[in-house]
């Protein structure tokens, strides 16, 4: 296994790779440092939607021969988009990395977002969001977020409004594209079988081609808490419960991970064996740390039945209570650790996920975090840490997110949670 390797052109776009052995693939991802969270309110979900435009045809190709292209030589292609990135990624064998290539270039660099389809795409992503709003277990998320960042670019669903989505035209994408796929905002990763000489051939002269412009600063996010109520007819309430936790470059980074996998990560979880396993109240239950730019929260997702509700949330907050005490052991600490490290060995088995790692740490930390450096600031969490991480989570009480949908009748107040929280 070789260390990464980096070429950054003149216009900023950095080409990075990790050359896999004895592998036949080879996985190639851009990834583009704007998401959701960059847009205005009137341009709420373009991201997304330009993400979903890229493939319906450019100067040289018709949507179905993109995908075609595709389907001839790839396991798989597509696209995501988050709050703070957008990634497009594919994954070919070694001999058609050249193909590969060409084809995601393309689409990147020469999309014409015909009338035709653009029309029609926004038929497709409007039923995607009707979609979600008629799954509470999905749409639940984004009503949560809403309230934890009021008012806040942050806070839009990454979709989008029906409403903004039918209002984008060519001209939209076209400077959204201008705006934010430069050269020092993008990055070109690959991982696989190939070495950094042959993907800096078959790129740099198509790459140099994308414009030079310098980074701006993001609007910031802050986290101000608060709650979302909807009663819908449903047979169980979808609960999300959090609190402010830290940003991916706080020192506390790895601690909040370590009390987070102790809480509600895994079937030996606090939350999963106490609400569940001991006391029957849900099916699903676990705990989540989102950690961003400048702002992060962990939280606490439930489904149960109305009548449940009071003991449910007593439960939920007893047990992060508990985690600030001498209840919290070093052997469970421990256990957690060891969770969280294997986890983090199996995330990088496959080229596709060595190639999303290229691009999240250097677009995150411009270097590269190895298996290694991760593994050893996990075993450094000690347990007084740990405590001391979820006393200064309860601390921030008065912040709670509270959200629910359901039969939400029997639900405890808001200022009711705050108390129940309180250390």
């Amino acid at each position: 296994m070789n260390a990464p390797q980096v070429t950054k052109l003149d216009n900023g776009l950095r080409i990075i790779t990790e050359q896999v052995h004895d592998v036949d693939s080879v996985a190639l991802n851009i990834r583009v440092g704007v998401g959701s969270r960059a847009e205005s309110a009137n341009q709420n979900g373009i991201s997304h939607f330009l993400e979903h435009m890229v493939f319906k045809g450019t100067k040289t190709r018709t949507a179905f021969e993109i995908a075609k292209a595709f389907d001839d030589i790839g396991e798989a292609f597509n696209a995501s988009t988050g709050r703070e990135s957008t990634s497009y990624y594919a994954k070919v064998l070694k001999k058609d990395i050249r193909a590969g290539i060409d084809i995601l270039i393309d689409i990147l660099m020469n999309s014409t977002f015909p009338e035709d389809e653009l029309e029609r795409e926004k038929d497709v992503v409007i039923q995607e969001i009707f979609q979600a709003n008629d799954s509470p277990s999905d749409i639940i998320f984004d009503k949560y977020l809403e309230a934890a960042y009021k008012n806040q670019p942050f806070s839009r669903s990454i979709l989008g409004t029906q409403d903004t989505v039918k209002s984008f035209t060519r001209e939209d994408l076209n400077n959204y594209l201008n705006e934010h796929y430069f050269g020092e905002n993008m990055i070109f990763a690959v991982a696989g079988n190939v070495e950094h000489e042959k993907v800096s051939q078959l790129t740099e002269d198509f790459l140099l081609k994308i414009h030079s412009k310098e980074l701006k600063k993001k609007e910031g996010a802050s986290y101000t808490g608060g709650e979302y109520l909807e009663h819908r007819k449903l047979d169980q309430v979808h609960l999300l419960v959090g609190l402010p936790s830290v940003s991916r470059y706080d020192d506390r980074y790895h601690t909040f991970q370590v009390l987070n996998s102790v809480l509600g990560s895994g079937m030996s979880s606090r939350l999963f064996q106490e609400v569940r396993e001991k006391q029957g109240l849900v099916y699903s239950i676990y705990s989540f740390n989102s950690s961003y730019t400048d702002t992060g929260m962990l939280s606490v997702f439930a489904g149960t039945d109305s009548s449940n509700l009071d003991k449910l949330l007593k439960s939920i907050t007893t047990e992060l209570k508990k985690l600030s005490t001498d209840d919290l052991k070093e052997e469970e600490v421990n256990r957690a650790k060891e969770r969280i490290k294997s986890q983090i060995l199996m995330s990088r088995e496959s080229v596709s996920s060595r190639a999303e790692a290229l691009g999240h740490y250097y677009g995150n930390y411009d270097r590269y975090i190895s298996k290694n450096e991760l593994i050893e600031k996990t075993s450094a969490v000690t347990t007084a840490e740990v405590k001391k991480a979820a006393g200064e989570l309860l601390s921030q009480h008065e912040k709670t997110t509270l959200a629910a949908i359901g039969e939400i009748q029997p639900l405890p107040s808001y200022d009711k949670v705050v108390s129940m929280l309180r250390t």
